[in-house]
């Protein structure tokens, strides 16, 4: 990932300036200019331009935050597109102009591995910004040092909304249950698809625990809980997911992919065809939905991201009979998106489709991401034992500190800051659940393989 990318100033200019050009080209009739076929947006309609660019004049921005000039990752698909489409074209054109290190400015990390990145642009900062702030003032997608064409951002960037809008067909079948040895390893991690270096350091620290259980002749399964970032593209996939996977080709462990919000970005295409279309993701059989099932335990993994933050398809009946044809089985769901959380507002879609079921009092445990931090819920909405694992490979900004109380329902909140740079951005790890039966353990690991806490206490 490239520092500017990250850059909310930087991003939102390139927005604007992508908006302008568009619009530009849509009154003058410009992108027609020269030989038929030598101008990249040749073949796309004025309509799907004059579509992206409303998105774009409508586009309403989230509040500042204090991370937004290291780590500024938009939920927005317009912002995500607009980061795949300039990192992907810059690379293409104009690799000269990628360089490495962390940028300079206070926030460039002091610690072993870079907050975030270890590329950057090689273009210089300006001295507008507020104190202690990174900036680049206006961006400007012409900027021959960058890209040697705007257009091929400009019309990648109305593709990939196109292709946001038109999602890939839902496969509206589970796969499994896939059986699960009684003491059997499950490894979770979440929001892990960055392929920034903090992130292969979590694969490095999953792939020690898959060992040791190698070792100890244990059944084992890894599970992703969503995103691929920017926008879940083919490329990405290929050059962030899969080359770092902790499971090796041909071994037999088990692997699984959630789908995430970022997934969805490019409506899916590629989380089915590059993502699931992985060999060692065979056990999934191509679906979003799946379930594990020990003598004991039955782990039902969701889709919230298709229709973000619902269940999409038969995915509440399936939910309703594994719990009527199962009764003698504790229940965990897996998912992308959270049911609760401590720090953030979480209203509608699943929450309200599943409370039924919550109040069955059949669910023992949740696990999810979408929050790039690690935290543990006391009994709470119904579901007794609850986990956010979303610290995989996003870095967050941490609100609280070490020693501040914990606010309710939380019952751990992992505040171990990064480094030693001046601002407490999060420490990524994963989560291990260990099965024994009829009982569940939980081990929380971070990415320098510390084992920090456990569940039960």
């Amino acid at each position: 990932m490239i520092t500017q990318l990250l850059n909310r100033d930087f991003l939102v200019s390139a927005a604007e300036d992508t908006r302008l050009n568009l619009r530009t080209v849509l009154a003058e009739g410009t992108r027609r200019r020269g030989d038929v076929g030598s101008n990249p947006l040749d073949g796309i309609d004025d309509a799907a331009i004059a579509e992206f660019v409303q998105a774009l004049t409508d586009l309403e921005l989230p509040p500042t935050a204090p991370k937004d000039d290291v780590l500024f990752m938009p939920r927005d698909p317009l912002l995500s597109i607009l980061q795949t489409v300039i990192d992907e074209v810059a690379r293409e054109q104009r690799p000269q102009a990628i360089s490495n290190g962390t940028g300079t400015g206070r926030r460039a990390a002091a610690a072993p591995r870079p907050v975030a990145v270890d590329e950057t642009f090689d273009i210089p900062l300006t001295a507008a910004a507020a104190p202690g702030r990174r900036a680049w003032g206006a961006f400007e997608v012409t900027r021959p040092k960058i890209l040697s064409d705007p257009r091929w951002v400009w019309s990648g960037a109305v593709i990939l909304w196109n292709r946001f809008k038109n999602r890939a067909p839902f496969v509206d079948r589970p796969a499994g249950p896939i059986p699960v040895a009684g003491d059997a390893r499950i490894v979770l991690v979440g929001d892990w698809g960055s392929g920034i270096p903090r992130a292969r350091a979590v694969a490095e620290q999953i792939r020690k625990e898959l060992d040791d259980g190698l070792a100890a002749r244990r059944e084992q399964h890894v599970v992703h809980l969503g995103d691929v970032y920017y926008t879940g593209g083919e490329q990405e996939y290929n050059e962030r997911f899969l080359p770092y996977w902790p499971v090796r080709d041909g071994e037999d462990i088990g692997s699984y992919a959630l789908n995430g919000n970022h997934d969805m970005y490019q409506g899916g295409h590629h989380y089915y065809d590059a993502g699931l279309a992985d060999p060692r993701f065979a056990r999934q059989e191509g679906t979003s939905w799946f379930s594990l099932k020990s003598p004991h335990w039955q782990f039902l993994a969701l889709d919230t991201s298709y229709d973000d933050k619902s269940l999409h398809g038969g995915q509440l009946d399936w939910i309703r009979a594994q719990l009527e044809d199962n009764p003698d089985h504790k229940t965990a769901l897996l998912s992308h998106h959270q049911l609760f959380s401590a720090y953030e507002e979480v209203t509608g879609g699943v929450i309200d489709q599943i409370q039924p079921v919550l109040d069955s009092g059949r669910v023992d445990a949740w696990f999810w991401a979408h929050e790039h931090r690690c935290l543990v819920y006391n009994d709470h909405r119904g579901v007794r034992f609850s986990s956010c694992v979303g610290h995989g490979g996003i870095p967050e900004y941490l609100i609280a500190k070490e020693g501040d109380p914990l606010p309710d329902p939380l019952a751990y909140d992992y505040r171990l800051t990064h480094g030693s740079g001046l601002e407490p951005f999060n420490t990524f790890g994963f989560a291990v659940v260990e099965l024994d039966g009829p009982e569940m353990r939980v081990k929380y690991v971070d990415e320098e393989g510390r084992a920090h806490y456990h569940w039960p206490p």
